[in-house]
């Protein structure tokens, strides 16, 4: 196993046969599930983009989780082909366990054992891996499937992690998710927030509440590669409820970064895994997720998570750039 990969290392994901050693029956490692669609990658190299220090615990929402030995590798994101076709394209987790690290170079393509077929002992190494890590996706059967994920089973693969501690922001800074001036500028918003909530004060930042009880469903049409530009912040607070939702979909204070600017379109997503539960989240036509190219979660005022995911958007609060 690497000793502390910091971003930018370049790492070899190891053969099907060295990954099976490291799961236990329900495919996991340290209940960290190697999903399906992690096997294509088998035996190729790739740059770590950032290292897993924390995530917010978006299962039982209770603050912060430590998480260990895990890295995000650069542009790997899970097609949800093996899932229900959920469209999250949530970033793969990989445990520091299933790679080596190796020298800096160009990632270069490696067919995997499984595809040259060249050698029956690994081949057979490949299918039982494919065989563990698929048998356990669906959890149960019936009308309504249950997933499992390396989101639903997140809480389970980290730990507890006390508001007071600061060293994960240390750690963010040796590792290299984060440059020392925004650890500072999130370290002070953290204290600020803390002072403002002991006192009864406003945090940093507020949003006004929305007004609406009945948000407008607004239906563009948006398809992949179509230019939108975010409407202006006041625009967007006219389309919200009192929980700051249009159409049940909360507009986060983070997402003000990105407002009136102009993206592409990268899904028009009807199918999402809730987190919590592990069953898909249905749709409709006239109120899908859309995502947007370069539009992330940058985590600015969540303790600088390092998960990177899509931020989700409604047509209401975009406009269509001719």
């Amino acid at each position: 196993m690497p000793d502390s990969l910091i971003v930018g290392d370049w790492v070899e994901i190891l053969s099907a046969e060295e990954i099976l050693r490291t799961l236990d029956e329900r495919g996991t490692m340290e209940s960290l599930p190697f999903m399906p669609e992690m096997l294509p990658f088998i035996g190729r190299r790739f740059q770590v983009f950032k290292r897993a220090t924390k995530t917010c615990d978006t299962i039982s929402k209770q603050g912060f989780r430590r998480v260990r030995d895990t890295v995000m590798l650069e542009g790997l994101r899970c097609d949800g082909s093996s899932h229900g076709e959920c469209q999250a394209g949530c970033l793969l987790f990989w445990k520091e366990a299933w790679l080596r690290k190796v020298p800096a170079g160009t990632n270069f393509e490696f067919a995997s054992t499984h595809d040259k077929g060249s050698d029956n002992q690994l081949d057979s190494a490949y299918h039982e891996l494919a065989a563990r890590v698929k048998r356990v996706v669906q959890v149960e059967s019936g009308d309504e499937p249950t997933y499992m994920c390396l989101i639903t089973e997140m809480k389970k693969a980290s730990l507890p992690m006390a508001w007071w501690d600061l060293r994960h922001y240390w750690a963010d800074v040796t590792c290299g998710n984060r440059t020392l001036k925004e650890v500072v500028r999130a370290l002070l918003l953290d204290i600020f927030n803390w002072a403002q909530k002991k006192r009864g004060g406003v945090g940093f930042p507020y949003m006004e509440p929305g007004l609406l009880k009945k948000t407008p469903v607004v239906n563009l049409n948006l398809q992949p590669g179509d230019l939108v530009r975010i409407k202006k912040p006041d625009d967007i607070m006219k389309t919200l409820d009192g929980d700051g939702k249009t159409r049940g979909l909360r507009f986060d204070v983070g997402m003000f970064r990105y407002c009136e600017g102009e993206y592409r379109v990268v899904t028009r997503a009807y199918h999402l895994i809730d987190q919590k539960t592990g069953k898909m989240i249905h749709m409709t036509e006239q109120a899908p997720c859309i995502m947007l190219d370069g539009v992330l979660c940058h985590a600015d005022y969540q303790k600088l998570c390092p998960r990177t995911e899509y931020l989700f958007w409604r047509e209401a609060w975009l406009e269509k750039v001719s």
